[in-house]
């Protein structure tokens, strides 16, 4: 006959130990929150959210109000000294919901676990977002009915009634933890903040005990059982996630829960072949025992709860040294020197600060050629100076010019804005050139000839023909004696081809060309062809358009004649 046994009082157990560790976190909660941590004020005042305190050691503190935003000239008036001191309280968070248990696959499962329940319970002090604490807590895993099965095939091969086994007591899986670690709280919003919380340390896991008994030749024999190890202690981890809503110093929300460790328990029974007149055998096992839990989560802050920015009051600064800048009194600014001057400038000034005798002067002198790299600089406490002989200033051909600035400083703190002047060597004088005279105009000229003519005569020809307008008497001979008689323009006859050979070449500057003393005159009466063209001032090359002319020579009266050709245009000289 199969012996039951109620659970109702195992779950009144379980309920008793949820309800005394939320009242235990609750009672806790409660008296921390009583504990005073502030220090002794003798005077308060809140003023634009502002709140000023006195303290009993004389220390005066100025608090801002949260959502309360200062303007810049609260700084430069108040002269407070800005301290933002970081978020720092306590948290206990207690948890409480349902345990489940996961087992790999291939380890043994003759636990025969299920769901159950935990309650945790939470201390960590918080600064800003992180905190350290410790966690400890209780945890139990429920045995399936399923445990039944293997007993009842065993007696079933030993030819025993199924329904004859007595089943002991079933006692659930236990696990006690203390673990310690860090915790970091972020804050979702105003009212949200998500609790990470990763705690290891130890757990103290006792198996489940539970079994079944036969009656064999007016004895109880085994038939399979399964207890707790003698060893109990393994180390372990547990990570805590918190999603709360905030409500003042308390918050609720939802908790999920991931925990590992290792349990060792004892397995005793027969084997499905072994005859129940034997003993039974008794194994002992090791497995990993790991579940995720789900539940609520109800938490309470104190002490700091908020962060605050500080402003502690400062003695006045010291006044602050002011540098003044110097006035020029030296007639150096603007000033041209003349050329190869070895004179040198002198430069003064005065002070305008109300304590000249801690004043101390900054000089500096600069080529003005953009470089910005003072020539020779120099401190000193006289109000004047001159340039010592080892600086040269540039006094060449070309213009130089020079400036300089003036600095006041009071020991080191300061230094005023410069004051600044500059000065110039004239260039030499350039000499005047005087004009040179133009060059003239050259003209190349050519003769080409002659041609044989046999007679020249009087004669009328068209108004298109030009007139004679270069006339050039050859130069006559020392034996003749007659005069030269220019012949007027005729028409000749007998003209044979005319040859293109150049008889003469010459470079004269005037256009209206001579017959050339060095060449012959023919020994018959001629014609000769001439070309005169412009050469170019830069290059001498020919320019411009050709002028060509003919001439009729007759050696025995020494008649040089300009001869038009028909249809021919000639052009003049520029």
């Amino acid at each position: 006959m199969k012996k039951t046994y109620p659970m109702n009082s195992l779950f009144n157990g379980m309920k008793k130990r949820l309800g005394l560790g939320l009242v235990t976190c609750l009672s806790i909660c409660h008296l921390s929150s009583a504990q005073t941590t502030g220090v002794t004020v003798v005077s308060t005042t809140t003023e634009n959210g502002i709140t000023t305190k006195t303290l009993s050691n004389g220390t005066i503190v100025k608090t801002v109000a949260d959502g309360y935003y200062l303007d810049t000239a609260f700084y430069k008036n108040s002269n407070v000294l800005k301290e933002t001191k970081v978020k720092k309280y306590w948290k206990f968070t207690d948890r409480i919901g349902v345990a489940t248990s996961f087992t790999k696959d291939g380890e043994d499962q003759s636990l025969y676990l299920k769901s159950g329940g935990y309650n945790s319970l939470s201390a960590n002090h918080f600064w800003g977002i992180f905190g350290l604490g410790l966690t400890g807590g209780y945890q139990y895993f429920n045995v399936k009915d399923e445990y039944q099965n293997y007993p009842k095939l065993l007696a079933t091969l030993n030819g025993l009634d199924p329904n004859a086994l007595k089943f002991s007591k079933v006692s659930p899986y236990q696990d006690f933890y203390l673990l310690a670690g860090p915790a970091i709280a972020v804050p979702l919003g105003k009212k949200f903040s998500l609790d990470f919380d990763l705690k290891a340390g130890f757990f103290n896991s006792k198996a489940a005990s539970f079994g079944a008994t036969a009656l064999w030749n007016g004895f109880d024999r085994t038939i399979s059982r399964v207890s707790p190890s003698a060893n109990t202690w393994h180390a372990g981890g547990l990570l805590n996630i918190d999603l709360l809503y905030s409500l003042s110093n308390w918050a609720i929300g939802l908790n999920v829960q991931g925990f590992s460790t290792k349990t060792d328990y004892i397995t005793e029974g027969r084997e499905v072949t072994t005859p129940l007149i034997n003993e039974a055998r008794a194994v002992e096992f090791t497995r990993t025992n790991g579940g995720c839990n789900f539940g609520l989560a109800i938490s309470h802050t104190f002490g700091n709860t908020c962060a605050r920015t500080v402003y502690t009051l400062l003695p006045p600064p010291p006044a602050p040294v002011i540098c003044n800048t110097p006035t020029l009194v030296d007639g150096s600014n603007g000033k041209m020197y003349e050329n190869g001057s070895t004179e040198k400038p002198s430069f003064k000034w005065k002070s305008t600060s109300p304590a000249p005798e801690n004043e101390e002067y900054i000089f500096k002198l600069y080529r003005a050629d953009g470089s910005g790299v003072p020539i020779y600089s120099q401190t000193t406490k006289a109000s004047s100076l001159d340039l010592p002989a080892n600086v040269s200033l540039v006094s060449n051909d070309e213009s130089s010019f020079y400036y300089y600035t003036i600095q006041s400083s009071q020991e080191g703190k300061c230094l005023s804005e410069a004051a600044a002047a500059s000065f110039g060597y004239k260039a030499k004088p350039v000499q005047a050139i005087s004009a040179t005279k133009p060059a003239e105009d050259q003209y190349i000229f050519k003769i080409f000839g002659g041609s044989t003519a046999t007679k020249y005569f009087n004669g009328g020809s068209g108004s298109g023909r030009r007139k004679a307008s270069h006339k050039v008497v050859a130069k006559p001979a020392e034996t003749v004696a007659k005069p030269k008689t220019v012949v007027p323009k005729r028409k000749v006859s007998g003209v044979s081809k005319t040859t293109t050979i150049v008889n003469y070449e010459n470079v004269a500057t005037n256009p209206n060309i001579k017959w050339p003393a060095d060449l012959p005159l023919p020994k018959q009466p001629s014609v000769y062809e001439y070309e005169v063209q412009r050469l170019s001032t830069g290059d001498c090359k020919p320019t411009g358009q050709v002028a060509k002319y003919k001439f009729y020579i007759d050696p025995k009266i020494q008649v040089i004649s300009e001869l038009s050709l028909t249809n021919q245009k000639e052009d003049s000289f520029l």
